[in-house]
């Protein structure tokens, strides 16, 4: 195989805005020109992605084509026409589709191979994933050729993400049997705790004697983060070139690399501002504003808002009851200070007062209401100033309904939705080992979880211990794991019985959650579809 030089270009598309990542493309072809030989982009980079329903629009994709000639017109261009370039756009799908295929689909996931402002061929994504977070199957056409080009003498073939994440080896086994020595591989693959590990195994078990070039997208889109960290594989498996998180053009390894990490809390936290940065971003927003209990939930959705948006963006309210402690208060000023944001006081008493003149109200009614009080104060403000609330439950929380619907849960976004409790613990510990001192009060860390909606109030009266109750729930959510089951493994069945139950009856309010970043297998989000009016438990009770 010549040695071909190859540039993997990182970017942040924005769904649809065409003209935007048109622009953003362009760019990093002209950095990539005259250094590298090859330039590949990520899956629909062009486009977007995911695209989502939009792949049905007649609009979209006429709009989708035209950009692309437009980009083949500027590959012309003296300073574009030395470098391939490689490119991920919506086309339209001509022919008979699948026969399995919905009929609303009119469109194929595609990538295009450029040069000199001609248009070399293009290939359409073969393999369409239909789990989680991923609808390929649903918004397009499946292609079924190969696109086989050569670089500089070089055989080269185009993949899209799905298409290596498969165990039959047909395809890879006649791809060598063509003489491929490289093949280019175009991913929109979002980030979840062990996934960079995964997309490298993949990668490994798809390659048949030849080199492999995966190449992804970098940034947030909607629930999701694109953790870039495209990769270069040589014909032996052996990694030779690796990018990093953020947008960019990557082409030379400056440094020794080391095993890719799984669970690594450094990496968490930055999908984490990513996903909230990128939201904003793309929707406009500017600032947020957020409640400050003195708990650690809200204490590091602030530090998290404080890195994605600049602190002096963040506004924090701290609303305190007859119920809130002085600790509690005191910790909310002190994270306030710590971080250097706006921090304002709105008691919130003389309006629960006021409701329980109105209305006679049961002793939980009375616990919501006040929940329900601060979301109003909260939502006025956001409204009145324009800033995007964020709501702080985390996954833990979330998971068995221990939230108040249209209280602690209303919010724009979500930023530790998908981080379980003891998850959120070690991720504040960690914050504060990067710091010179700690920016999370260690009392906001160390202290006993609690709404303080009633005197003396902790969550362990509802709760069991957030160690135990962790382990019970990846098992349920993102295992699919049965109660005999979670039990043959140690767990005591009545207390897995009565998580499970919590779970189950909390679907109707997980339906109405705000959108946050999707860092788990399974997320609260599109990917997980439960009924809301389901009576399953066991068919033998």
């Amino acid at each position: 195989m010549t040695p071909i030089k190859v540039a993997f270009a990182q970017t942040n598309p924005v769904v649809g805005d065409l003209r935007g990542n048109l622009s953003d493309i362009r760019s990093a072809i002209a950095s990539a020109a005259g250094d590298a030989d090859v330039v590949v982009f990520g899956e629909l980079a062009l486009s977007g992605y995911p695209l989502g329903d939009l792949s049905y629009r007649s609009d979209v994709i006429d709009a989708s084509a035209r950009a692309l000639n437009e980009l083949v017109l500027m590959t012309g261009e003296p300073e574009l026409s030395g470098v391939y370039v490689v490119v991920g756009h919506v086309s339209k799908a001509e022919g008979p589709k699948h026969p399995m295929q919905a009929s609303s689909a009119i469109a194929h996931n595609s990538a295009s191979v450029i040069k000199g402002g001609k248009l070399i061929g293009t290939y359409h994504k073969q393999i369409l994933p239909n789990f989680d977070v991923f609808d390929d199957w649903r918004n397009f056409v499946p292609g079924e050729s190969e696109l086989i080009f050569q670089i500089n003498g070089t055989k080269c073939a185009v993949a899209i993400c799905q298409d290596i994440w498969t165990e039959d080896s047909s395809r890879s086994v006649a791809l060598s049997n063509d003489g491929v020595e490289l093949l280019l591989v175009l991913n929109g693959s979002p980030y979840t705790r062990n996934k960079a590990v995964e997309r490298r195994q993949a990668a490994r078990d798809f390659q048949n004697g030849f080199a492999l070039a995966y190449s992804n997208l970098a940034g947030g889109q909607d629930e999701l983060v694109f953790d870039g960290g495209s990769f270069l594989l040589d014909a032996t498996g052996t990694e030779v070139l690796r990018a990093g998180m953020e947008p960019g053009l990557y082409w030379e390894q400056d440094e020794k690399l080391e095993p890719v990490k799984s669970n690594d809390l450094a990496t968490l936290w930055q999908v984490l501002v990513i996903g909230l940065r990128d939201y904003c971003a793309k929707t406009g927003q500017t600032k947020a504003v957020l409640g400050l209990s003195g708990g650690i939930d809200s204490a590091l959705s602030a530090a998290i808002a404080c890195e994605a948006l600049g602190n002096k963006n963040v506004v924090g309210i701290a609303l305190p009851s007859r119920y809130s402690s002085e600790h509690s208060v005191e910790d909310a000023y002190a994270l306030a200070k710590n971080l250097d944001i706006e921090i304002r006081q709105v008691p919130i008493d003389r309006a629960h007062q006021a409701f329980e003149t109105m209305v006679e109200l049961s002793q939980l009614a009375s616990e919501n209401l006040q929940a329900r009080i601060r979301a109003v104060a909260l939502m006025a403000i956001s409204n009145s100033e324009g800033h995007l609330l964020l709501t702080t439950g985390n996954k833990s929380e979330i998971a068995v309904g221990y939230s108040t619907m249209y209280g602690d849960s209303a919010g724009g976004f979500a930023p530790i939705k998908d981080v379980f409790k003891t998850d959120v613990w070690a991720l504040a510990r960690w914050v504060n080992s990067v710091h010179e001192s700690a920016v999370i009060p260690i009392s906001s860390i160390e202290k006993p979880p609690s709404a303080e909606l009633r005197p003396d109030q902790l969550d362990s009266d509802s709760l069991p211990d957030y160690q135990l109750l962790d382990e019970i729930l990846k098992l349920l959510i993102e295992k699919s794991a049965t109660i005999p089951e979670i039990e043959a493994l140690g767990f005591d069945v009545s207390e897995v019985a009565r998580i499970e139950a919590m779970v189950r009856n909390s679907e109707w309010k997980r339906s109405q959650g705000a959108i946050g970043t999707k860092t788990t297998e399974v997320s609260f989000g599109t990917g997980r579809r439960v009924p809301l009016t389901t009576r399953f438990t066991n068919y033998e009770d």
